[in-house]
């Protein structure tokens, strides 16, 4: 079937699947029985749908941005230095949150096949952009707005995520503990160097 076609419950169904599977299996090691030991469908079921274990995590990757989305489209924050904290902190996943941190570990392992793999790298793509442009956004608006100094919008969007993506890269894959709030104060001070006295 083709993967435009997949009905939308199915989709959500088998991309919860893959969500639970990566959380626990990571890429490397995820396969599409790991996959079916997670839903509620049988491997041959699973590729009714999908003709292979990479569409399968497209899937997941497509609902995944969806939902980023929506998530830093929603955030409820007043002013554009309020929502830009909200945003950082969004981005920064609770060590403690066991699945989460297993997903976004799994999504920076999928971020390193990208550039070998086109099937994986237009969704990731079209993640991190959506982030990056909610962020240039809100640094647009402040300087705008007289909020933050003259900056260049687009460079610092990009080192906010980087720093984000980079605690997933490293502190959270090898489980280095407290690095996330050292993080937390660090962009927090960044962020105060970037408001007009």
């Amino acid at each position: 079937m083709p993967a435009d076609a997949v009905p939308p419950e199915q989709k959500a169904q088998i991309a919860h699947a893959v969500r639970q599977a990566l959380a626990k299996h990571g890429y490397a090691r995820l396969t599409t029985k790991k996959v079916a030991a997670e839903s509620d469908k049988s491997e041959a079921g699973l590729y009714y749908y999908y003709d292979s274990k990479d569409e399968m995590i497209v899937a997941f990757l497509e609902t995944s941005v969806d939902y980023l989305a929506r998530e830093l489209d929603e955030i409820a924050a007043d002013g554009p230095e309020e929502r830009l904290r909200a945003v950082c902190d969004l981005l920064l996943v609770d060590e403690g949150d066991e699945a989460a941190r297993g997903v976004n570990i799994a999504v920076m392992e999928l971020l390193s096949h990208a550039p070998h793999n086109e099937t994986l790298r237009e969704p990731l793509l079209e993640m991190e952009r959506h982030t990056l442009d909610v962020i240039v956004d809100i640094l647009q608006d402040g300087i705008e707005e007289g909020v933050f100094r003259d900056v260049d919008p687009e460079g610092t969007a990009a080192f906010l995520l980087s720093a984000t993506d980079g605690y997933t890269g490293f502190a959270l894959a090898l489980g280095m503990e407290g690095v996330g709030d050292g993080l937390r104060d660090a962009i927090s001070a960044y962020i105060d160097s970037l408001l007009v006295e």
